[in-house]
């Protein structure tokens, strides 16, 4: 077992606009790989007023467990990626974002279970999307605040079972998507799904191929 803990700061990974592709004030990339257990990765970054803002990556790979990423980022434009893949189990991400226009991603694959995503944007734009593949007891949590917020929501694979999702979205539009699905063999069964919206909104849940047993709950405002 290998632990091991980051702290990346803006101070740290700061680049000129003209030196990256994605003209970013602050541009972080983190990867641990292969078995490595008990991680802490924490990133914060922030960007004055004239620049675009901060980019962050973070990679946690194949069999890893009880890791704990948290990414804060504070500018005109952030861009969040957290990736755990392959048997990686009881992870806790946290991702929080400011700014005018905000943009995160979690991807968490291949028989990844009891992990724990969080995710709070507020911004005029807000963009979240998290996916869960072939994945049993995990929860995520999307908290949008802003006047454009969409939020994409995936559990899928084999026997996708026990998981639990909830979306809140506070703005003049918000749209909410949510697929539970199954597309390598066996249903998706006892997931439960909450989406609270305040104004102007759209909600979409699918749940697919031999499900059983789930909840789903939306309310409009």
């Amino acid at each position: 077992m290998k632990k091991l803990a980051l702290l990346v700061s803006a101070a740290l990974v700061s680049t000129s606009a003209a030196a990256t592709g994605y003209y970013t004030d602050n541009k972080s990339d983190v990867k641990i790989k292969k078995n490595s257990d008990g991680n802490h990765v924490s990133v914060y970054q922030h960007s004055p007023g004239k620049y675009k803002g901060n980019s962050s990556k973070v990679l946690i790979s194949y069999g890893s467990d009880y890791n704990d990423v948290d990414v804060s980022q504070y500018g005109k434009k952030n861009r969040s990626g957290v990736y755990i893949y392959g048997n990686s189990d009881h992870n806790y991400v946290t991702v929080g974002q400011k700014g005018y226009r905000n943009n995160s991603k979690v991807n968490i694959g291949y028989y990844a279970d009891y992990n724990d995503v969080d995710v709070y944007q507020k911004g005029a734009f807000n963009y979240s999307t998290v996916s869960v593949k072939a994945g049993d007891w995990n929860k995520a949590k999307v908290k949008q605040k802003g006047n454009w917020n969409y939020s994409d929501v995936d559990i899928l694979g084999e026997n996708a079972d026990h998981n639990k999702v909830k979306v809140k979205q506070y703005g003049d539009y918000s749209k909410s998507k949510v697929r539970i699905d199954d597309y390598y063999g066996g249903g998706t069964s006892y997931n439960k799904v909450h989406v609270r919206q305040s104004n102007n909104d759209y909600s979409n849940v699918y749940i697919a191929n031999g499900s059983s047993y789930n909840h789903v709950y939306v309310s409009q405002y």
